[in-house]
């Protein structure tokens, strides 16, 4: 007897765990080591929490049917799968538009130029537009919405399987064209930035890292047509829910872990890996009995918060390619922390002398 569903399981049980642990860590890192928790962390939080709900829709059917020929299911247990399928649709769709937001968020962190947070901007509002389209579309394509699970999603009193396959597709074009706007303009976005170019690679592929789910809505696309068979749908489909799971499970995994940089260097240092004493380590009484380790104030690891100023003996000033004057220097670092990197960097040092004789 054909029977897929261990896969569906599997994924989805592989996927739950490490989005969760990804995204703890990066909560750990930017609420705890870096104090820097902002709104792209939020909007990833969220995220998780939406593709939990969806595992859980997607677990509860497979237990009741999806993955198998709906000829091997008792008609009440055909009828609940159908039922948790339709609402993994809904929480796919929500779960992945949040994750585009997220991703968006968090390059906006850095970018600088108007013309680069105008193409996010662009991005995230037609994912907005889009998804909230796609959605209603999904959860009214049957009326009333029951006929779904109670009859069959090619139940005449549900929209043509044709439209519901056109708009995925559309989806799937849409989000991959996105996910590579993410994935390459992070390189323009550092272009300027006055750093090593070994340092410009290393924070360009930190945030382009984070759109690397455009692989799994490439594979998945293929698979959009099981959409379509409605006679055998828990079996057809099986594909399509398990590359369902990955696309926003990757992309989660990815974003995260474009944040864990801090994290990786106090591990190699506690190791034995690194000799250079992580600038993050004083949080976790790595640096104790040892001064801190800086560059001009700025900590050496060029990930996305770590380029920012040191708290402590340094006060750094940002200011962009116009002239500003010393003035306007005491609100430059919020300028910076609020908006990006600009392309000047002014550094000043104080140094305090010891008052021992």
């Amino acid at each position: 007897m054909d029977d897929r569903s261990h896969e569906v399981l599997a994924v989805a049980i592989f996927f739950l765990i490490l989005s969760w642990v990804t995204v703890s860590l990066r909560v750990y890192v930017r609420a705890g080591m870096l104090k820097s928790f902002g709104l792209d962390d939020w909007i990833m939080v969220l995220t998780l929490l939406l593709f939990t709900v969806y595992l859980a829709c997607q677990i509860g059917g497979v237990i009741y049917g999806t993955g198998r020929h709906i000829a091997n299911l008792k008609p009440q247990n055909a009828e609940k799968a159908l039922h948790f399928w339709y609402l993994c649709e809904l929480f796919y769709i929500l779960s992945t538009c949040m994750l585009k937001i997220a991703l968006g968020v968090f390059l906006l962190r850095v970018a600088v130029r108007k013309l680069h947070i105008w193409i996010i901007r662009l991005v995230m509002l037609g994912t907005i537009v889009f998804g909230t389209s796609y959605f209603f579309l999904v959860l009214f394509q049957c009326g009333p919405v029951s006929e779904f699970w109670m009859v069959s999603p090619g139940s005449s009193k549900c929209l043509n399987t044709k439209v519901i396959t056109g708009t995925t597709y559309a989806a799937g074009a849409l989000t991959t064209v996105s996910d590579w706007t993410f994935g390459i303009l992070p390189i323009f976005i550092v272009w300027d930035l006055k750093i090593s170019r070994k340092a410009k690679f290393m924070v360009a592929g930190i945030l382009a890292f984070a759109a690397i789910g455009s692989t799994a809505t490439i594979v998945r696309i293929p698979y959009v047509h099981g959409l379509a068979e409605t006679s055998d749908f828990l079996w057809t489909t099986t594909d399509i829910a398990i590359w369902s799971t990955v696309e926003p499970g990757i992309g989660i995994t990815a974003g995260c872990i474009a944040t864990l940089r801090p994290i990786l260097q106090v591990v190699l240092w506690r190791t034995g890996l690194s000799m250079t004493v992580p600038t993050s380590a004083h949080w976790l009484g790595a640096g104790r009995g040892q001064k801190r380790q800086s560059h001009f104030g700025y900590h050496r690891n060029y990930g996305l918060d770590e380029l920012r100023p040191d708290k402590v003996g340094t006060i750094t000033s940002v200011t962009g390619p116009q002239n500003r004057s010393r003035r306007d220097r005491s609100t430059s670092e919020e300028r910076m922390v609020g908006k990006g990197i600009n392309k000047e960097v002014v550094v000043e040092h104080t140094t305090e002398a010891s008052d021992a004789v």
